[in-house]
């Protein structure tokens, strides 16, 4: 599985990536347990590990800006915040063209190169 989802501290939600998203199925499985969390309506927030993702399909930078469209879209926002650890260069510059197409949906840091990134919805 490309990404696990470890609840046992909620409201932070750990996600541990494992290798590459293959295919759109694999897109799914990681997407479905995040609007889970959002449908339940509690607040919560994220830390992303990538410290195990392998390489990623650009295409898969816009269909998780059009994901998070969609969520920002809903009524009430329960994500509060994300932190995104064990970043390479590869990676940060994905998560940029991501934010560039798509500001998130609550604020995000980056940890990249020993340095702590604000992005700000």
């Amino acid at each position: 599985m490309f990404a696990t989802y470890d609840k046992s501290n909620f409201p932070l939600v750990k996600v541990f990536f494992n290798g590459s998203i293959k295919d759109d199925t694999d897109f799914k499985l990681f997407t479905e347990p995040w609007l889970q969390l959002c449908r339940d309506k509690q607040k919560f927030h994220f830390e992303f590990d990538m410290s195990n993702i392998g390489l990623i399909d650009p295409i898969y930078c816009y269909k998780m800006s059009s994901f998070i469209s969609d969520i920002k879209k809903e009524k009430e926002n329960y994500l509060e915040k994300s932190i995104i650890t064990n970043v390479d260069v590869i990676t940060y510059g994905l998560l940029r063209i991501i934010f560039l197409i798509q500001s998130p949906v609550s604020p995000v840091i980056i940890q990249y190169n020993g340095d702590e990134i604000l992005i700000n919805p």
